[in-house]
């Protein structure tokens, strides 16, 4: 890595990180006869090894004493959840489900470009900005297809070929202590972003592969905005979270998709110092009883809904030192 300050206003961060991966993982494979009755398991072992190169370059430009532009472009991975690595087969009775891992998944990797301007009050404050673009290859998606001897749904983790992500983002964060009296303590964060995406080299069941999706986890919109107050013994803050539904799982074919439903959180805290030591606090969570909702390939078709009320808690708080 290396550090050069190109001018008075412009320097730039270059650097490269290599990576060396290897995996071995144990699994159990449970076998069945043609009637459904256990006849044995035997384990499974297998093992894997790459290396990934990861250069990046970061510019930064001082446009004046409170404006700065930030350029970058890196190179990032993302590994593979560990169990979904491992060569193993688990059978849901009940649910009539088959979970699957998957010791041939490749890491996900991905080229970025970021453009970031921001801009710093003259108190405590921070507006920003910006843009990017994701090239993404090997993303891993959960893949669902009925099996055919015994009708239980079966679930993989799968490698997509290609991925692509531009959005942008913008965020607002000030202490008010430009306002008279007690106004000057609250302080307001607010944070949206917007990202649109396309993923290839997903199949269906048959094996061909379905065009027009959006990289699964995906949220096109999100929010997140905070009021808070504070002085010397007491601080409160009321927060709320927005996410846009999205693609879960994929199912064989488009009315099998699975998306997770839009969501709307708020939440409450407050804390009271008593004395440099004992502070009371309490928390209101999920205020709007949000629930967790899954739905099959539009929103009016129902998959699963949990609801988990909302969540007090109240409770002292001493600390010995």
């Amino acid at each position: 890595m290396a550090n050069q300050k190109l001018s008075d206003k412009l320097s730039v961060l270059a650097g490269v990180r290599v990576e060396a991966t290897h995996i071995e993982s144990n699994g159990n494979e449970v076998i069945y006869d043609e009637e459904g009755d256990f006849d044995g398991s035997m384990q499974v072992n297998d093992q894997s090894n790459y290396t990934n190169v990861l250069p990046g370059v970061h510019f930064k430009y001082d446009l004046n004493d409170k404006t700065v532009l930030r350029l970058a472009w890196t190179n990032t991975l993302a590994r593979p959840n560990y169990l979904d690595l491992v060569p193993y087969q688990a059978i849901n009775n009940e649910d009539e489900e088959i979970t699957l891992g998957n010791t041939d998944l490749n890491p996900t990797t991905s080229m970025n470009f970021d453009f970031m301007a921001e801009y710093y009050f003259g108190s405590v404050g921070l507006l920003s900005g910006g843009v990017f673009y994701k090239d993404i290859n090997d993303f891993v998606y959960t893949y669902v297809v009925q099996d055919e001897s015994t009708g239980y749904d079966i679930y993989q983790p799968l490698n997509g070929d290609n991925a692509s992500i531009y959005g942008a983002e913008v965020s607002f964060q000030r202490q008010l202590n430009f306002l008279p009296g007690f106004a000057k303590n609250f302080s307001i964060y607010t944070n949206y972003t917007f990202l649109h995406s396309t993923a290839n080299g997903i199949r269906n069941e048959d094996g061909d592969e379905r065009g027009e999706l959006d990289l699964p986890g995906s949220s096109p919109n999100m929010f997140n905005a905070s009021l808070s107050y504070s002085d010397k013994k007491f601080s409160a803050r009321l927060s709320a979270n927005f996410s846009d539904a999205y693609l879960d799982e994929l199912g064989g074919n488009a009315f099998e998709d699975r998306y997770y439903d839009e969501q709307f959180f708020l939440d409450f805290n407050v804390n009271f110092s008593i004395n440099k030591n004992l502070t009371l606090y309490g928390s209101l969570n999920n205020i709007t009883n949000q629930p967790l909702r899954y739905y099959q390939g539009v929103s009016s078709r129902t998959m699963q809904m949990e609801f988990y009320e909302r969540r007090l808690t109240v409770g002292l708080k001493y600390d010995l030192y």
